[in-house]
Parts: C-alpha cells; sequence; structure tokens
C-alpha cells in the first residue's frame, strides 16, 4: 500500500514509483523523467518531455512563479504532472493551517489546484490533460490517513495558436522575486472622457450635508463634464443651490422618517429605472451604506462606480473598498434595533413600528413584559438607549442582562434613566433588554419603538465624508490622470 511522501535531504521528497500503479502511470511510463523532488537544479527551458513536481507547490509561497518555471521547461507536446496533499483525505480539514505539515502555506482539493493553474499559465498555451483525486488503498475508516491520499493534475504544452482570448501584451521579463501575474488584470486607456455623469445622493438631510465636499470634488474633478444629481425631495432645494449639478432628479429611495413608514428601496426599483433613462460615461453612488447600490445596476452607464468590493458588487467597475475594521474589538459603533427584534408577553399590540401596551387590556403582573434580542457581543463597554415612551405618572423598570446576569438597571422615567450603560467582558455574550412592571406598581401604559445600542472605543479610521471624496479622488485618477485601469476577467 503506498505510503505517505517521507521527506529526503531537501525536506520534500516521494517515490516516484509509488505513482506508476495509478492513474498516473499511463503518464509517467516515459523512460526519462525530471523528478523536481530528487534534484536540486532546475532543468533549461524548453528542454523536457516530462516533468514531476510531488508534494511539492503546497510549500511555496510564489506557486504561480513555480508552476510558470516548471511549465517553461517543456518542450511543446511535453507534460507538467503535478501532486499536491488532499485537504479532506490527508489533512482532513477544509482550512488552513495544516495541522499534519506546519511549513504546507495552502491546503488543495482539485478545484483548488485547478485554480492555481488557470491563475499562473496563459491559457492559450496548455491543456488540463486529467485532474482528479488519488486515493488508492485509502482507508476512510481509520482514525488517521493511510493509503493514497493527494491531488493530482497532468498539463500538457501545446503550440500556442495564432488567436488569444484577449488583446495582446507586450512581452516581460520573467519574474525574479516579486511576482507579476500575466494576464490576470489588462490595464487599457479609456477611450472617452467622462462627459455625461451620474451621481446619487439618496441620504436623508444629515449625510447628504456630509457628501457635499465629495460632490464640489466631483465638479472640480470634471469641470466640464454634464452632471445629473438625484436626491430626496426634501433635499431638492439645497441640491440646486449648491450649483454643482446641471440637472436635479428627485427620487424617494427612503420615507422622510423612517420610523412612521416602512422603507422598501428594492420595491421601488421600477420607479427609479423609469426616472433614470439617459446615457451615461460614469454612474457613481455617493451613498456609505450599502442599500441604494443595487441601483445603479440597470442604469445605461459605461462605468458604475461605488464603496464596497466587487464579490458584494459584481456590476461595480471601480470601487473603493471600505475598512475591514468596522465593527471590530476596539472599534466605536451603533446600530438601530427595531421593536420587530423584541418579544413580549400576550395582551400588547404590535405594529410594524411600535410595541404598545394601552387601554384597559389585562397586564401581566409577572416576569418579562418585553425581551430580547438576544445579540451575541464582543467584548467592551456599551450603551442602550430604549425608545420607550412611558404613560403620565406611571414608572417602569427597564435593564440589561448578560446571559443570566443583570448587568444594568433603571426605572423610567426618572432622571438619569434614559439610557443603560454595561460592560461585557465575555466574547460572544448574548445580551438582552428587557422590561419589567415595579414592584408595589400597576403596569402603566407604554409604547416601545426599539433602542440604539453603541459600543465604546475608537472612532472609525475615516469618516463617511473622508470615504466619498477618496472614491471621488479614484475616479479623477482612473478616468482623468493616468487613463482608467479596468479589469478584464477571464
Amino acid at each position: 500500500m503506498p505510503e505517505e511522501p517521507a521527506a529526503n535531504a531537501k525536506g520534500r521528497s516521494v517515490s516516484l514509483e509509488a505513482y506508476r500503479d495509478g492513474p498516473l502511470g499511463a503518464y509517467l511510463g516515459a523512460a526519462s523523467v525530471w523528478d523536481l523532488s530528487a534534484v536540486d537544479a532546475l532543468p533549461e527551458n524548453g528542454s523536457q518531455s516530462m516533468l514531476f513536481a510531488p508534494w511539492l507547490l503546497q510549500d511555496i509561497g510564489d506557486y504561480r512563479a513555480a508552476l510558470q518555471r516548471w511549465f517553461a521547461a517543456l518542450g511543446e507536446g511535453g507534460l507538467l504532472v503535478i501532486t499536491v496533499p488532499h485537504a479532506f483525505l490527508y489533512e482532513r480539514q477544509d482550512a488552513a493551517p495544516s495541522r499534519r505539515r506546519p511549513v504546507q502555506r495552502r491546503l488543495y482539493t482539485p478545484r483548488a489546484l485547478a485554480e492555481e493553474i488557470e491563475e499562473a499559465l496563459a491559457p492559450n498555451c496548455y491543456r488540463l490533460r486529467w485532474l482528479g483525486d488519488l486515493d488508492d488503498g485509502y482507508d476512510y475508516g481509520a482514525a488517521d490517513p493511510s493509503g493514497r491520499h493527494d491531488v493530482a493534475a497532468v498539463i500538457e504544452r501545446i503550440p500556442p495558436p495564432d488567436w488569444s482570448l484577449g488583446p495582446d501584451l507586450p512581452a516581460r521579463p520573467a519574474p525574479v522575486d516579486l511576482f507579476e501575474p500575466d494576464r490576470i488584470r489588462v490595464d487599457v486607456q479609456a477611450s472617452a472622457p467622462a462627459e455625461h455623469i451620474l451621481a446619487l445622493k439618496l441620504d436623508h438631510l444629515g449625510d447628504f450635508v456630509l457628501g457635499i465636499p465629495a460632490l464640489e470634488r466631483l465638479r472640480a474633478a470634471f469641470p466640464a463634464a454634464d452632471i445629473t444629481l438625484v436626491v430626496g425631495s426634501w433635499n431638492e432645494a439645497l441640491a440646486r443651490s449648491l450649483g454643482i449639478a446641471d440637472h436635479v432628479l428627485v427620487f424617494d429611495a427612503y420615507p422622510r422618517n423612517s420610523l412612521e413608514e416602512p422603507v422598501d428601496v428594492v420595491g421601488k426599483t421600477a420607479l427609479f429605472d423609469a426616472l433614470v433613462t439617459g446615457r451615461y460615461d460614469l454612474a457613481v453612488d455617493l451613498r456609505t451604506d450599502p442599500e441604494t447600490r443595487f441601483l445603479l445596476r440597470n442604469v445605461d452607464a459605461a462605468l458604475k462606480a461605488g464603496l464596497g468590493l466587487h464579490a458584494q458588487f459584481p456590476f461595480l467597475d471601480i470601487f473603493l473598498p471600505l475598512e475591514s475594521g468596522l465593527g471590530g474589538l476596539d472599534t466605536a459603533w451603533r446600530q438601530e434595533l427595531g421593536p420587530d427584534r423584541f418579544s413580549a408577553q400576550g395582551g400588547f399590540a404590535r405594529s410594524r413600528f411600535s410595541i404598545n401596551a394601552l387601554g384597559p387590556a389585562a397586564r401581566p403582573d409577572d416576569g418579562a413584559l418585553l425581551w430580547g434580542p438576544y445579540m451575541a457581543l464582543p467584548p467592551g463597554d456599551y450603551l442602550f438607549e430604549p425608545y420607550l415612551e412611558v404613560g403620565k405618572g406611571g414608572v417602569i423598570a427597564c435593564d440589561v442582562a448578560l446571559g443570566a446576569e443583570r448587568v444594568a438597571y433603571a426605572v423610567h422615567p426618572t432622571p438619569g434613566a434614559a439610557s443603560l450603560h454595561f460592560t461585557n467582558a465575555r466574547d460572544g455574550a448574548s445580551a438582552e433588554f428587557r422590561i419589567w412592571s415595579v414592584e408595589g406598581e400597576a403596569v402603566p401604559d407604554f409604547r416601545f419603538y426599539g433602542g440604539r445600542l453603541s459600543k465604546r472605543g475608537a472612532a472609525n479610521a475615516l469618516h463617511q465624508s473622508e470615504y466619498l471624496i477618496l472614491l471621488v479622488d479614484l475616479l479623477a485618477l482612473r478616468l482623468r490622470d493616468t487613463g482608467l485601469l479596468r479589469e478584464l476577467r477571464r
């Protein structure tokens, strides 16, 4: 039965004969095989008909350079045979680091190996002749892996055809110390300037004011452009008075008061598409929060831009990632918790916006009247501000519990009882806000609208107004100063 590859003086070796009996035997039967695990030198370019790289790639940091160098050693029709330990069969895990081989850089499945091959090699110079799992004699019932437990690939070098999958690229020197991947990102210059720009600033008044410096920067960066600005109706007069945009369109993506009317941006997509019918060179969403980003999807624009990542918004051509540490252990943040996140004893009326104890309905006299939302919190100092209205002359108790332990208590309405301060020392502790009757007092009329949970800590590295200015500067850099850098994905 094949054994686990054993290290030689180089630290990585495997018996070539161990692979001749399985599916690779048809390829490794050549009389001359250059075994990369058995020699220190690399062969000359184009000199080999068979190159064998067993259990090497997983330990190499610059896997792309390694694949390119090995492949370059093949002549036309030559074969590169690669084996790596199988993540599911050898490590028996799906994420690094490897528990069995600390020196290993990456874990492999057939898909992972194929993706690295596609990333490293020009698509019209090779064909993948075999890819699969090697599990000859593998004991799936054993506590430790035994038998063959590899992923293998056989790559053939072919004569490059006359056609290609993309624009011709200038010849580049082979990578030395630093690797620059070939044919992964292709930079091309914009064919025309941004003459018609659509800018969305669908915010309430405060956030619109914070975005004015970015709008002024947009006008300064593209002084000759025809700019159309889309704003909420409450910001229309201010938008026109700024003199930044040539045209102002009005679209209420949100209600003026979100506490009185439900928010349904997605449901207004058709209205937005009917309003924005022009053809633009650039469309940019200048809102920090992501809820309106999808409105750009159907806009007729050569380029689309916004904050976030391409994985979140694949229709964006130019995007500025937000700070990855937002909401971290040492970062200040706040979150609005609506009444739908809370439970209540029977007899209380609920609406989309509040939980109400009004009128002569029976009031529970034991247990919590209202509770929720059971949030797992990272360690830190917190402030919970309930949105609570208590009937005249009545009092009601509020507290915060972490697990089963009460960590903050207040009686409403009394001076200083508008917020509850507490500290969480245990990562992932479940937080709960509760409303109780006060001992000896009848449950009064009250309305509960949810609350705001804030975490104390360092402020975010950048303010939302700074993010928007940076996004506009990125647009100017890509479209005006250095030409457009557009990713052409394979």
